[in-house]
């Protein structure tokens, strides 16, 4: 929502970003902004309209806030859900990301969404905004099918499917949303399945004990 701002927690020497989903707000990354906090790290949980910009704009938008809000900090991390980690990908690709340390992916369509074919000529895509198409398996088959190098990155993926319908529509291992496999890519250092489904993965004690351990030591 318009109103919804940025807000920096913690007092620690390092500073971890967050960035939530496709039409989701920064409420869906608090169960993460808070672990962060606990484990002695600065937060910024970062509001974005997802549903009305360009992929290209996404990535610009968060190369602004790692330059600006993590001049102070001695490491900047990234920690994502589903299109942040899409955006993260970019911008690692495509920005001068020096500053950035570790990246922790949560549940990244980072081969596309079997739902956004799925829904191809329905009203609903158009509701997605630009993400609608950019989301598509298509479209991210022409994305970088590796994380930048120089970056400690890693993914966790879900596997349950609360919806039945969904099950069916992907066919495939997934959390409902997104498939278990459209989360691997090359240069990963670690990759780990949760029992969560895409909506609440994000609050599962598995991936916030995860979360605390990628931070302080590198691995889930």
């Amino acid at each position: 929502m318009p109103w919804h701002k940025a807000e920096l927690r913690g007092d620690g020497r390092e500073l971890v970003i967050c960035l939530h989903g496709l039409w989701r707000s920064k409420w869906a990354m608090e169960p993460i902004a808070r672990q962060c906090i606990k484990s002695g790290f600065s937060c910024l949980n970062v509001p974005y309209p997802s549903f009305k910009e360009s992929l290209g704009e996404m990535v610009e938008r968060l190369d602004g806030i790692v330059r600006k809000e993590g001049a102070g900090y001695e490491k900047v991390h990234l920690v994502t859900h589903s299109l942040g980690g899409v955006i993260a990908r970019r911008y690692l690709e495509t920005c001068e990301h020096s500053r950035c340390e570790k990246v922790l992916m949560i549940a990244p369509p980072l081969h596309g969404s079997k739902i956004i074919d799925w829904l191809s000529g329905s009203p609903l895509r158009k509701v997605l905004g630009p993400a609608g198409e950019f989301l598509s398996t298509e479209s991210m088959a022409h994305e970088s099918g590796v994380i930048a190098h120089d970056v400690n990155a890693a993914v966790i993926m879900g596997d349950r499917v609360k919806i039945p319908l969904l099950h069916h529509v992907i066919d495939e291992e997934s959390d409902g949303i997104v498939r278990v496999d459209a989360g691997r890519v090359g240069g990963l250092s670690d990759f780990k399945v949760v029992h969560a489904d895409h909506t609440f993965i994000t609050s599962h004690p598995d991936v916030l004990e995860s979360v605390d351990c990628f931070l302080r030591r590198g691995k889930l």
